[in-house]
Parts: structure tokens; C-alpha cells; sequence
């Protein structure tokens, strides 16, 4: 039985996507997580400033994160030039691209975002009101500027890794695709326990470094139109 490449990864990843975002913003789920967090933190932001969340799990995260996009970088430019790596050309710009593009996506979508952080709400012990993704903005207040989670697009920006097993070693794509999950839960979850980010905001984040790195392996790699099932 054959399926189509883009329903399999386009089609079915955004009705996933779109149905969990209309459920979260309808039932206020981010809430009711973020809730849950903070009662288990004795009603205070407890991990906010830890040392294993703080700086190993944010700010020496981030660091690898940009040491990562770095490798790829180096790696595709010697693709160029060192024949070993020369089969994989495309591959490997596959991973840088896919990976800055979403990281930039991400940036760009915290900077005109009016969303605030749980930390900054006063629910939270903050001072401003909650508002939902699609809520507008009263402007009597600056914007918070804290969606989608870029600290998390440092592990969901790994999905390329998935785009590249499947073209060359395609037993392997879905090692790949759980390790970009996998750390892009670390980070995301870490984010959520010092209540700098809603669980909405990593799913946001997914979505962003899931499309754009399928956008950059078609680009490259060009869609295929029909994909075996057990190659999928």
C-alpha cells in the first residue's frame, strides 16, 4: 500500500498540530499545566534560578545549540571540498538550513508576540493579566514576547536529522526523529518548570522546525510523490 509523502508529513502533522492548538486555546490547558507546575513548586517559580535548570539546562544548553548549528555549517561548507563527505552534500546543508531557518522563525515569531511568560503573569506572583495566543492585546502594556519557546527549537531544530536518515540511511530516521523530540522536550519541559514558557509554546515550536525542515528537504531533495509504507 502506497501513501503520499506530503499527507504523511505535511497533511496529517498539521491537522495533529491544529486540532491540539484549538483544543489548548478552548480549555485553557496551558493553564491547567502551568498550574499543576506551580503548586508542585510550593506556588512560586522554585526552579526559575537552579543551577541544573538555569545554567545547564538553559543557558549551557543554548550554548551547545549554537555549537551545533556551527558543526553543520562547517560540515556542509567541507562537503565542498573533502570528497568522503561529498555524497551527503545536500544533507548536510539540509541540517544547517533547517535548522537556523527554524531557529530564526522562532526568533522573529518572540519578537512580535504579545504573549507574556508564566513567571510574568499574575497568576504566577507577576503583574500582568492572561492572554490567550489569539487574544488581543489591550496596548496598555508592553508585549511579552515569549512565544513560540526558542529554547526549545535548540532540540525540535534536530528534526532535519530525520529528513537526512530518510534519504540516506532510511532504517535509521526515526533514531532521529525521537532524539530531536526527545531533547526538544528536555529543553521545552525545563522552560516550563522555571515558568518561562506554556506547553503551547513547544508544540508551536515543533510545528515551526517540523515544516520548515520538510520545506528544506524538498527543496533539495525535491517531494517524493508516493513513499512505501514501510519506508515511511
Amino acid at each position: 500500500m502506497h501513501y503520499s509523502f506530503i499527507e504523511r508529513h505535511f497533511l496529517l502533522p498539521t491537522f495533529l498540530f491544529l486540532f491540539t492548538v484549538i483544543i489548548y486555546e478552548l480549555y485553557d490547558f496551558d493553564l491547567v499545566v502551568a498550574d499543576w507546575l506551580y503548586a508542585l513548586e510550593g506556588n512560586q517559580w522554585l526552579l526559575r534560578s537552579h543551577y541544573i535548570t538555569k545554567i545547564v539546562l538553559h543557558d549551557r544548553a543554548q550554548d551547545l545549540s549554537k555549537l551545533i548549528g556551527v558543526l553543520f555549517l562547517i560540515l556542509a561548507i567541507l562537503s565542498h571540498f573533502i570528497q568522503r563527505l561529498s555524497p551527503y552534500k545536500k544533507g548536510l546543508w539540509l541540517l544547517f538550513i533547517s535548522f537556523s531557518v527554524s531557529a530564526a522563525l522562532v526568533a522573529f515569531g518572540k519578537a512580535i508576540s504579545h504573549v507574556d511568560c508564566p513567571w510574568d503573569l499574575q497568576r504566577y506572583g507577576g503583574t500582568r493579566p492572561y492572554l490567550r495566543t489569539f487574544d488581543i492585546h489591550p496596548g496598555t502594556y508592553k508585549f511579552g514576547r515569549c512565544f513560540p519557546s526558542g529554547h526549545a527549537s535548540g532540540g525540535y531544530g534536530l528534526v532535519g536529522v530525520y529528513f537526512f536518515l530518510l534519504h540516506y540511511l532510511p532504517k535509521w530516521k526515526w533514531l532521529g526523529l525521537g532524539a530531536a523530540i526527545f531533547i526538544g522536550l528536555i529543553y521545552g519541559f525545563t522552560q516550563q518548570l522555571r515558568g518561562g514558557h506554556f506547553l503551547s509554546h513547544d508544540i508551536w515550536t515543533f510545528y515551526i522546525c517540523w515544516v520548515t525542515a520538510l520545506l528544506t528537504y524538498c527543496i533539495l531533495f525535491k517531494c517524493n510523490t508516493q513513499v512505501q509504507t514501510d519506508r515511511i
